[in-house]
């Protein structure tokens, strides 16, 4: 039994047990104790903890501190004065809601699972490295690569997914499309304790690409059967190329002064991978979502690269799903309309929708409101946009550009850099200095 327990402990330990996750799972097991729910193997849990000598008696009845409801040391220790049958209920408890509270902070992205491969069969840099921010003291420097990869795909096959024990497969009630779909451990949510069921959500491209509540699974899905969705699985596996081209934005280099800037950018845990490209170079780095690369270009005054011709705007806002600034507050952004993914100009007067209809574009009134899209077809539209952009040319500088937190200083990433000698650094004091020092218990 004890080895069990250890078992666990090593598992808990790969988010480190003294982490936000642990202490947030501890505070949860003893605030439902509290509120009187039961535990299985425990004939009265509120009994337990007394015997721990964890509850404290006020006038408004058993209380835990509120610095011991968070402190983990202090109830592996105190578990330890429990006989063995008690330790395991109790511990299997903590145990279970600390998984539930890990799958929870999972989904809602706020879990770094640390370093991990970027697995890849072809890495190349797609444009030259640039220097984002560079140290004042140490002149060190955070450097942004834009990568080119090939990556593999890993199609959930049907012959293979629905024999796994606990797969049901799902009907889309308006597009048809199926799913498949196995429930996980419960969610419990570290600030109120609630617990609901989640279901993974896998597809023929892939498994477990979202996870999906069980009302939002009631909702818009049904259940088939199993003959149901195969042929139309099979048809989709086929449609599937053995491997995909995806853009990855990596910053490397000196990342600690930039990085509480970066977890405001971007919500989703921040994932450090590291890899190598075709031609040798060794990258380790944060791997970051394009949205959040275009809001650091507005942060840091990265912008030098950003797009000016009517197909680099094309481009990236198709591929990267960057918004595009032109003058007089016009973007260019993508979104969704009638269920497609379409490129929209978004005018900002009324005066620019006079000009605009003037342009090619394809307008629609929608809710007393005038839209314009540009068209799917690549020569009508790069015609259009550049009759767009002789009206409103590309924003090159950034808005408020003095506000941004560094400069974007144009030099270029230098690779031969030599290492500092750190001693060097090193400034010993004057003797009066020290001597001024008054050390006091």
């Amino acid at each position: 039994k004890g080895d069990r327990r250890a078992e666990k402990a090593g598992n808990l330990d790969k988010y480190n047990l003294e982490s936000k996750e642990g202490r947030a799972a501890l505070n949860v097991v003893y605030n439902r104790i509290l509120n009187g729910e039961p535990i299985v193997g425990l004939e009265d849990a509120r009994q337990t903890l007394d015997d721990m000598g964890l509850l404290n008696k006020s006038p408004d009845g058993d209380e835990i501190k509120e610095s011991e409801k968070t402190n983990i040391p202090r109830f592996l220790n105190r578990l330890l004065s429990l006989e063995v049958e008690r330790q395991n209920a109790l511990f299997d408890y903590f145990y279970r809601t600390f998984l539930e509270t890990v799958e929870h902070l999972k989904a809602k992205g706020k879990i770094d699972d640390g370093m991990e491969d970027l697995k890849a069969v072809s890495v190349r840099l797609e444009e030259p490295p640039q220097v984002l921010y560079r140290d004042a003291l140490t002149k060190a420097q955070t450097v942004y690569y834009k990568l080119d990869t090939t990556v593999p795909t890993r199609p959930a096959l049907f012959d293979e997914i629905s024999n796994y024990e606990g797969v049901y497969f799902y009907e889309h009630r308006q597009t048809g499309a199926f799913v498949a779909v196995r429930a996980t451990l419960p969610h419990t949510d570290p600030e109120t304790g609630d617990r609901y069921q989640m279901f993974s959500v896998s597809r023929p491209a892939g498994y477990n690409l979202f996870y999906i509540k069980e009302s939002e699974l009631a909702a818009k899905y049904k259940i088939v059967s199993k003959t149901r969705a195969r042929n139309w699985w099979k048809d989709e596996e086929r449609k599937i190329p053995p491997v995909e081209q995806k853009t990855v934005h990596l910053l490397s280099g000196a990342l600690l002064p930039i990085w509480k800037y970066l977890k405001n950018l971007q919500q989703q845990g921040l994932n450090i991978v590291r890899t190598t490209t075709d031609d040798g170079i060794r990258l380790v780095g944060v791997n970051l979502s394009g949205q959040a690369v275009n809001e650091i270009r507005r942060t840091f005054g990265l912008w030098e690269n950003s797009a000016t011709t009517a197909e680099e705007i094309l481009r990236s806002s198709r591929e990267e799903n960057e918004i595009v600034e032109l003058a007089g507050d016009v973007k260019i952004r993508q979104t969704r309309f009638q269920g497609r993914s379409v490129l929209e100009v978004c005018p900002s007067s009324y005066e620019q929708i006079r000009e605009l209809r003037e342009t090619g574009l394809i307008n629609i009134a929608q809710n007393s409101r005038q839209r314009f899209f540009i068209s799917e077809n690549e020569e009508i539209a790069r015609e259009s946009l550049e009759k767009v952009m002789r009206m409103y040319p590309p924003v090159f500088l950034l808005k408020g550009e003095p506000e941004a937190i560094y400069a974007q200083n144009r030099q270029e990433f230098e690779a031969s850099g030599e290492p500092v000698f750190l001693p060097e650094w090193l400034i010993e004091p004057e003797t009066c200095e020290i001597e001024r020092i008054v050390f006091r218990n």
